[in-house]
């Protein structure tokens, strides 16, 4: 995986307890807008990054018939999703 700190558009669900889950986010590549559906969250870690609390979530999806492990992050602080690591 490589580091890549890109911001995207999610979508994402959050239960009445407060948790956050995301379903599927898009990606602007090469002018093209890719949507990438969430296959399964293999670990989830609330992190302190900068003073302001994070979740970072390990996923995996199928991508053009080819299983991709991934990492998105969602800052409370700024409300902003990331595509951490590709």
């Amino acid at each position: 995986m490589k580091l890549l700190n890109k911001q995207i558009d999610m979508i994402s669900w959050t239960s009445k307890e407060g948790v956050v889950t995301p379903v599927r986010f898009r990606i602007e590549e090469d002018g093209k807008s890719i949507v990438i559906r969430i296959g399964r969250i293999l670990q989830t870690e609330k992190n302190m990054f900068g003073g302001t609390p994070t979740l970072s979530f390990r996923c995996a999806s199928h991508i053009c018939g080819q299983e991709h492990i991934y990492e998105v992050t969602y800052n409370s602080g700024s409300q902003k999703w990331l595509l951490k690591k590709y």
